[in-house]
């Protein structure tokens, strides 16, 4: 019996040694084409990087156009008459021109500012002066604000 289990163990070891190679040679076989890809991938990342900037200036501009010319909605939000930093979720939930299903988070705002699908000018008053807000709150709005204003060309934002 100790033979029997010896040759059964000797077999399965040549087995897991035979499919190391295979997936050894599978993997020295995609290496030229991953590499390959990658190069790819890098000269069409810098060819859009040369392009992006134009294109950035281009959606900042438009969604004050649109807003203007189409009767855009604009909305005003004031932070001095915040008295919570809480109070700012309720601001943009009052606004109509906001939906409604917009969560108490910075992330469903954030969410809630790129999906606008119409022109909407939305501006930010005291923002840098509010009290009620911690520094890092207020730094993370105006981040939140700034990053929602480049990726929606329907959102022309600014900070007062």
């Amino acid at each position: 019996m100790n033979r029997r289990l010896k040759k059964k163990k000797a077999k399965e070891m040549e087995i897991k040694k035979a499919i190391a190679q295979v997936v050894e040679e599978k993997k020295a076989d995609k290496k030229p084409a991953a590499k390959k890809e990658t190069a790819k991938k890098e000269t069409a990342k810098k060819e859009t990087e040369k392009k992006e900037p134009a294109k950035k200036e281009t959606a900042k501009k438009e969604p004050a156009k649109k807003a203007e010319s189409k009767g855009g909605k604009k909305v005003v939000i004031d932070c001095s008459k915040l008295s919570a930093k809480t109070q700012i979720h309720e601001a943009f939930h009052n606004e109509p021109a906001f939906p409604d299903y917009q969560g108490n988070n910075l992330d469903a705002m954030f969410d809630m500012l790129t999906e606008i699908p119409e022109a909407t000018e939305l501006t930010v008053k005291n923002l840098t002066n509010w009290e009620a807000a911690p520094e890092s709150f207020r730094g993370n709005i105006k981040k939140l604000l700034e990053r929602a204003n480049k990726e929606n060309p329907n959102l022309s934002v600014t900070i007062e």
